[in-house]
Protein backbone atom coordinates (compact mmCIF):
# COMPACT_ATOMS: atom_id res chain seq x y z
CA UNK A 1 0.00 0.00 0.00
CA UNK A 2 2.79 2.11 1.03
CA UNK A 3 4.70 1.80 -2.18
CA UNK A 4 0.81 3.10 -4.21
CA UNK A 5 0.93 5.86 -2.00
CA UNK A 6 4.32 6.92 -2.97
CA UNK A 7 3.77 6.28 -6.53
CA UNK A 8 1.01 8.56 -6.56
CA UNK A 9 3.29 11.01 -5.08
CA UNK A 10 6.02 10.84 -7.46
CA UNK A 11 2.97 10.84 -10.72
CA UNK A 12 1.96 13.86 -8.57
CA UNK A 13 5.39 15.60 -8.82
CA UNK A 14 4.54 15.73 -4.84
CA UNK A 15 7.95 13.03 -3.96
CA UNK A 16 10.58 14.51 -1.98
CA UNK A 17 13.58 13.51 -2.33
CA UNK A 18 16.74 13.76 0.34
CA UNK A 19 19.61 13.69 -2.19
CA UNK A 20 22.75 13.64 -0.11
CA UNK A 21 26.08 11.78 -1.37
CA UNK A 22 26.49 7.99 -2.26
CA UNK A 23 28.92 5.24 -2.11
CA UNK A 24 26.84 3.57 -5.41
CA UNK A 25 28.69 0.39 -4.08
CA UNK A 26 28.03 -0.03 -0.66
CA UNK A 27 23.91 1.21 -1.04
CA UNK A 28 23.70 -1.82 -3.97
CA UNK A 29 25.80 -4.26 -1.22
CA UNK A 30 23.50 -3.37 1.18
CA UNK A 31 20.27 -3.36 -0.85
CA UNK A 32 21.11 -7.27 -2.54
CA UNK A 33 22.51 -8.42 1.48
CA UNK A 34 18.54 -7.54 2.42
CA UNK A 35 17.03 -8.89 -0.54
CA UNK A 36 18.95 -12.27 -0.31
CA UNK A 37 17.34 -12.85 3.02
CA UNK A 38 13.99 -12.83 0.84
CA UNK A 39 15.86 -14.74 -2.06
CA UNK A 40 16.77 -17.34 -0.10
CA UNK A 41 13.29 -18.47 1.08
CA UNK A 42 12.66 -18.59 -2.01
CA UNK A 43 15.46 -20.78 -3.23
CA UNK A 44 16.98 -18.28 -4.96
CA UNK A 45 20.50 -16.72 -5.21
CA UNK A 46 22.20 -13.11 -6.15
CA UNK A 47 25.35 -12.46 -7.27
CA UNK A 48 26.64 -9.61 -6.83
CA UNK A 49 29.88 -8.22 -9.32
CA UNK A 50 31.15 -4.99 -8.66
CA UNK A 51 34.59 -3.34 -10.09
CA UNK A 52 36.00 -2.17 -7.25
CA UNK A 53 36.75 1.19 -6.52
CA UNK A 54 33.02 3.44 -8.12
CA UNK A 55 32.19 7.20 -7.93
CA UNK A 56 29.90 8.32 -5.74
CA UNK A 57 26.59 9.53 -6.65
CA UNK A 58 24.10 11.95 -5.46
CA UNK A 59 20.72 10.36 -4.69
CA UNK A 60 18.28 9.61 -2.22
CA UNK A 61 19.79 6.22 -0.60
CA UNK A 62 16.20 5.13 0.16
CA UNK A 63 14.57 5.82 -3.34
CA UNK A 64 17.42 4.54 -5.34
CA UNK A 65 17.40 1.13 -3.17
CA UNK A 66 13.85 0.99 -3.64
CA UNK A 67 14.17 1.10 -7.13
CA UNK A 68 17.24 -1.84 -6.61
CA UNK A 69 14.82 -3.51 -4.64
CA UNK A 70 12.17 -3.52 -7.37
CA UNK A 71 14.40 -5.02 -9.92
CA UNK A 72 15.71 -7.29 -8.10
CA UNK A 73 12.18 -9.06 -7.17
CA UNK A 74 11.27 -8.73 -10.89
CA UNK A 75 14.23 -10.97 -11.45
CA UNK A 76 12.82 -13.75 -9.12
CA UNK A 77 9.72 -13.52 -10.03
CA UNK A 78 10.14 -13.72 -13.70
CA UNK A 79 12.79 -16.42 -13.73
CA UNK A 80 10.88 -19.84 -12.11
CA UNK A 81 13.91 -21.75 -13.89
CA UNK A 82 16.85 -20.35 -12.80
CA UNK A 83 17.58 -19.83 -9.11
CA UNK A 84 20.38 -17.17 -9.72
CA UNK A 85 20.44 -13.64 -10.33
CA UNK A 86 23.26 -11.11 -10.93
CA UNK A 87 23.44 -7.89 -9.84
CA UNK A 88 26.83 -5.90 -12.00
CA UNK A 89 27.88 -2.01 -10.67
CA UNK A 90 30.26 -0.73 -12.93
CA UNK A 91 31.59 3.10 -13.61
CA UNK A 92 30.75 3.22 -17.40
CA UNK A 93 30.72 7.12 -19.53
CA UNK A 94 31.10 9.13 -16.27
CA UNK A 95 27.87 7.09 -14.67
CA UNK A 96 27.12 4.46 -11.92
CA UNK A 97 25.61 1.55 -14.06
CA UNK A 98 23.40 -0.66 -11.87
CA UNK A 99 22.31 -4.03 -13.79
CA UNK A 100 20.20 -6.24 -12.71
CA UNK A 101 19.86 -9.59 -14.59
CA UNK A 102 18.03 -12.64 -14.96
CA UNK A 103 17.41 -15.89 -17.52
CA UNK A 104 13.74 -15.91 -17.18
CA UNK A 105 10.59 -15.28 -19.03
CA UNK A 106 12.20 -12.14 -21.34
CA UNK A 107 10.19 -9.88 -22.86
CA UNK A 108 9.04 -9.27 -26.10
CA UNK A 109 10.94 -6.38 -28.40
CA UNK A 110 7.25 -5.21 -29.08
CA UNK A 111 6.45 -5.18 -25.56
CA UNK A 112 9.42 -3.79 -24.00
CA UNK A 113 8.70 0.09 -24.17
CA UNK A 114 5.29 -0.70 -22.80
CA UNK A 115 6.10 -2.57 -20.05
CA UNK A 116 7.56 1.09 -18.63
CA UNK A 117 4.47 2.19 -18.58
CA UNK A 118 1.98 1.83 -15.52
CA UNK A 119 -0.24 -0.66 -15.05
CA UNK A 120 1.12 -2.25 -18.12
CA UNK A 121 2.54 -5.91 -17.96
CA UNK A 122 4.20 -7.98 -20.44
CA UNK A 123 2.40 -11.05 -21.65
CA UNK A 124 4.55 -13.53 -20.59
CA UNK A 125 3.47 -12.35 -16.68
CA UNK A 126 -0.09 -13.40 -17.58
CA UNK A 127 0.98 -16.98 -19.09
CA UNK A 128 3.01 -17.65 -16.18
CA UNK A 129 0.73 -16.28 -13.82
CA UNK A 130 2.82 -13.94 -12.05
CA UNK A 131 0.73 -11.15 -9.40
CA UNK A 132 1.30 -7.62 -9.98
CA UNK A 133 -0.06 -4.36 -10.29
CA UNK A 134 1.97 -3.28 -13.31
CA UNK A 135 3.61 -0.17 -11.76
CA UNK A 136 7.02 -1.50 -10.61
CA UNK A 137 8.68 -0.58 -13.28
CA UNK A 138 6.75 2.63 -13.50
CA UNK A 139 7.92 3.61 -10.03
CA UNK A 140 11.64 2.47 -10.64
CA UNK A 141 11.60 4.98 -14.28
CA UNK A 142 10.55 7.83 -12.08
CA UNK A 143 13.16 7.74 -9.28
CA UNK A 144 15.93 6.89 -12.02
CA UNK A 145 14.45 10.13 -14.07
CA UNK A 146 14.49 11.97 -10.45
CA UNK A 147 18.33 11.42 -10.52
CA UNK A 148 19.31 12.35 -13.63
CA UNK A 149 19.53 8.80 -14.73
CA UNK A 150 18.18 6.23 -17.29
CA UNK A 151 17.14 3.08 -17.15
CA UNK A 152 17.75 0.22 -20.18
CA UNK A 153 16.16 -2.64 -20.83
CA UNK A 154 17.87 -5.45 -22.94
CA UNK A 155 15.21 -8.16 -22.68
CA UNK A 156 14.48 -11.47 -24.93
CA UNK A 157 11.51 -14.21 -24.89
CA UNK A 158 12.84 -17.10 -23.10
CA UNK A 159 16.53 -15.52 -22.71
CA UNK A 160 16.09 -12.88 -19.59
CA UNK A 161 15.72 -9.69 -18.97
CA UNK A 162 18.67 -6.97 -18.14
CA UNK A 163 17.91 -3.80 -16.66
CA UNK A 164 20.53 -1.08 -16.08
CA UNK A 165 19.94 2.13 -14.06
CA UNK A 166 22.61 4.91 -15.12
CA UNK A 167 22.86 7.55 -12.78
CA UNK A 168 25.51 10.66 -13.11
CA UNK A 169 28.46 10.23 -11.28
CA UNK A 170 29.39 12.62 -8.89
CA UNK A 171 31.95 15.29 -10.02
CA UNK A 172 34.69 15.32 -7.56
Amino acid sequence: MEGLLDFGRMEAGAKVYRMESIKAADLVSSVVDEYQREADLRGYQVELHSNGNLPEVTGDPEALGRAIWNLLDNALKYSPECKTIWVDVEHRDGRVAITVRDRGLGISPAEQKEVLKKFVRGSSADRAGVKGTGIGLTLVQHIVRAHRGELRLESAPDQGSAFTILIPAKEK
